[in-house]
């Protein structure tokens, strides 16, 4: 049976409640199936994906083919993360604390995120048919990550579940839930994300290529699908993120605040209990090497995902000097694909912190040895042999587990100031969700 916990958290996923999610008493025997294994889920995408055949369609078939809509359910799959027979996964998803990397669960949302979309466009609702359209999906951003529990244990399976619960003209939101075992047997619900996929044509991947439709069975499903409809309008909205008034003034009261510690004129001085963004500045540099390749031959989202976690993990670490808990992932995009071969820079900061908790900011840009000439002219003439172009940005929620108080960052400069009210922005969502 689900904690009482558990019980509460369902009714935030009523989408979710058909079909059931399994019960603890059959995930022994839902771990031995190899049909159910994560791996399998990876597997089977990379076999649906290698069988498109993009060219046995004309354009006037991708254009007018009808594309039924189909239920949310329709999509539903579940898969088991095998720790407690796996010994080998066991050493892979262990973490330094003895708990579970959540970086490595980050690769496996992502690959369910791209599997359950595959699933809601194949024929007949199963990856052994063959795609309705020639389509490749890809992840566009992730919404949101909200994690219900600190430490997942090591040695236990892990059930992972999601369904597409939005579909617009080429884009779909995919909702993914994580759960496990607690000490008693009970059932807990251990997270849940919200995926933005895209579909876009194998022979140029500037084209988009129509999804289909998703139609709603119940009040619960139709007030689902509209939330998505609202989210997806408010992020084409480019007003929604311009400083409001009251932020405005409360930068200016921050600085008004600054200044007047200092005898001189226009000179802001810290606290012993603060200190400036730029300083928290923390950043790791890889080549993109082929083992880190998706299936159609990028570096894998979830890869970029796990290095930009662990960075903001080890940041906001140093930063309040003990143990951190991540509590929540927002506004996560994908913005530019990265090619291997590239040499990519991920650069975290800390833009906003209040009391325990800590807003950490990771930008991920790239720079190719090759094309250096072509980069600085799409970046800056002046940057020259620095170029750089943006691919991702990623923002995460830590919670301090031994410090109740962290030092209060503050912006410098201008360009930070953005970062900061951005990260306030975020930080107070996530603890009106969680808190």
């Amino acid at each position: 049976m689900l904690t009482r916990q558990a019980a509460r958290q369902f009714s935030h996923f009523r989408h979710f409640l058909t079909p059931k999610p399994i019960l603890p008493s059959k995930i022994r025997q839902f771990s031995t199936d190899p049909d159910h294994l994560v791996d399998k889920m990876v597997s089977s995408t990379f076999c649906h994906v290698a069988q498109c055949q993009p060219k046995s369609f004309s354009e006037e078939e991708k254009k007018t083919k009808v594309l039924e809509p189909r239920t949310i359910s329709h999509s539903y799959r579940k898969f088991v993360i095998p720790l407690s027979t796996d010994t080998d996964k066991q050493k892979e998803y262990l973490s330094a604390s003895g708990s579970v990397r959540l970086g490595k669960i980050l690769e496996d949302l992502d690959h369910m995120a791209v599997h359950v979309a595959y699933v809601h466009n194949s024929e007949n609702g199963t990856l052994d048919e063959p795609m309705t359209l020639p389509r490749t999906i890809v992840t566009a951003s992730v919404k949101r990550i909200d994690l219900n529990k600190v430490d997942i244990h090591p040695s236990r399976d892990i059930i992972i579940d999601g369904q597409v619960t939005y579909a617009g003209t080429s884009s779909m939101q995919v909702c993914l839930r994580l759960f496990q075992n607690d000490d008693n047997g009970n059932l807990m619900h251990l997270l849940k994300a919200e995926f933005i996929m895209v579909s876009r044509d194998p022979l140029d991947g500037t084209k988009k290529v129509r999804v289909h439709g998703l139609t709603a069975r119940t009040p619960d499903e139709a007030e689902t699908i509209n939330q998505a409809k609202e989210h997806f309008r408010i992020m084409g909205n480019s007003a929604n993120r311009q400083p409001s008034n009251e932020e405005f003034n409360l930068i200016h009261d921050m600085y008004n605040e600054l200044i007047g510690r200092s005898m001189v004129h226009d000179v802001a001085v810290l606290s012993n209990s603060e200190m400036w963004m730029h300083k928290t500045n923390l950043s790791v540099t890889e080549i993109c090497f082929p083992e880190y390749q998706n299936m159609y031959g990028k570096i894998f989202g979830g890869f970029l995902m796990r290095k930009a976690l662990e960075l903001a993990h080890t940041n906001a670490k140093l930063y309040c000097k003990g143990r951190v808990a991540i509590r929540s992932m927002d506004q996560i995009e994908f913005r530019k694909p990265v090619e291997i071969g590239h040499i990519l820079h991920f650069d975290s900061l800390v833009t906003y912190t209040q009391g325990k908790y800590i807003q950490v900011k990771v930008a991920a840009t790239i720079s190719d040895q090759h094309k250096l000439p072509e980069l600085a002219k799409l970046n800056n003439p002046t940057l020259g042999e620095e170029a750089r172009v943006n691919t991702n940005v990623f923002n995460f929620t830590m919670e301090s587990v031994e410090n109740p108080n962290v030092l209060r960052v503050v912006p410098k400069h201008y360009v930070h100031t953005t970062s900061y009210l951005e990260g306030r922005r975020l930080l107070n969502n996530t603890l009106k969700r969680l808190v």
